[in-house]
């Protein structure tokens, strides 16, 4: 923060016509302005950067969300993995529930019960595309 000429003390840029404190004009202390170009510390890869987008998520939710695909897309590795064994562990249960309780055939309990992750998958891509300031496994905002 640049300095008075006269008194010293620190000044902002707002005051730049008159010291607030001994009301000397043009206090600005020339001397001690710095200005720094911040366009060479940008990271060169932000440039490459395309943040990741709802709509997309959404769409891998329903198409994919079974394989977990979504939190891949999203950087989120270990929500991944988890969304995966949860949804293999739910169908297992589901088919061996209605082919053991319901007497179906094995086939057509796998498929009912992949029928059901399918809608509990896109309920929450909906949950997850409603939810405000989603940020991805980077820290940045999904668009």
């Amino acid at each position: 923060m640049p300095t008075c000429k006269n008194c010293g003390s620190r000044i902002d840029k707002f005051n730049k016509d008159r010291c607030p404190i001994c009301g000397f004009e043009n206090p600005f202390n020339e001397n001690g302005v710095k200005t720094v170009e911040i366009t060479s510390n940008i990271d060169e890869k932000l440039s490459d950067y395309h943040p990741r987008k709802k709509s997309t998520m959404l769409v891998l939710f329903i198409l994919l969300g079974f394989f977990g695909v979504p939190f891949f897309y999203l950087h989120q590795k270990k929500n991944g993995f988890i969304f995966l064994a949860l949804n293999l562990i739910a169908i297992g249960l589901v088919s061996f529930i209605l082919a053991f309780y319901a007497q179906l055939m094995v086939v057509a309990a796998i498929l009912i019960a992949f029928g059901a992750m399918m809608v509990v998958n896109t309920i929450s891509g909906i949950i997850l595309y409603k939810t405000p300031n989603l940020k991805d496994g980077n820290g940045e905002f999904v668009a």
